[in-house]
C-alpha cells in the first residue's frame, strides 16, 4: 500500500498541477508526486536489498525531472523495519536539477522483515516552500542470508 500526504501549505499556494501518486505496485517501483515545483518530481523507491552495498537494506529518495535548477531543496528519508525506525538520512542544497538521499541499514544476518520508508521533500522557490511526503513499502519480506 502506498500513500502520499499533501501538505496544507501547498494547498494554500494554489498550485495548478495536483500531485498524483503512481498506482503500480511492483518491486522497486517508485512512488511519484508530480509537479512539486516547476516540473520536479519526488520519487521514493521500495525498500530493497542494495545492489551496490552487500548485506544492506536501502531506499532512495529522489528529486528529478526539473527543467530549471531548484533554488533550494531538502530531502529527509526514514527507513522502518516493521514500523520501527532503523535508518534516517537527509540532505539539502541549491541550484541543482536533481538530488538523491539514501537511507542504508545493515540488518542482522539470517533475518527476514518487512520494510517501509517515508520521505519528505521541500523545494523553496519564489518565496514559497513546496512540500510533499511519500511512503512506500517493500514487496513482502526481505531476507539477508549472507
Amino acid at each position: 500500500m502506498r500513500k502520499r500526504m499533501f501538505g496544507a501549505a501547498i494547498l494554500a499556494l494554489g498550485l495548478s498541477a495536483p500531485f498524483q501518486a503512481a498506482a503500480v505496485a511492483q518491486p522497486h517501483t517508485p512512488a511519484n508526486a508530480q509537479a512539486l515545483w516547476d516540473t520536479c518530481q519526488a520519487a521514493l523507491d521500495s525498500p530493497h536489498e542494495s545492489h551496490t552495498n552487500p548485506d544492506v537494506i536501502n531506499v532512495h529518495a529522489d528529486l528529478k525531472g526539473c527543467k530549471k535548477k531548484m533554488p533550494h531543496y531538502s530531502i529527509s528519508v526514514t527507513l522502518y523495519k516493521e514500523n520501527q525506525q532503523v535508518a534516517h538520512n537527509s540532505g539539502s542544497g541549491a541550484n541543482k536539477f536533481k538530488a538523491r538521499v539514501v537511507a542504508n541499514w545493515p540488518p542482522p544476518k539470517g533475518q527476514c522483515h518487512k520494510y517501509s520508508a517515508t520521505a519528505t521533500y521541500t523545494i523553496t522557490a519564489d518565496g514559497h516552500a513546496h512540500t510533499t511526503t511519500l511512503t512506500n513499502h517493500s514487496q513482502g519480506e526481505i531476507c539477508i542470508h549472507k
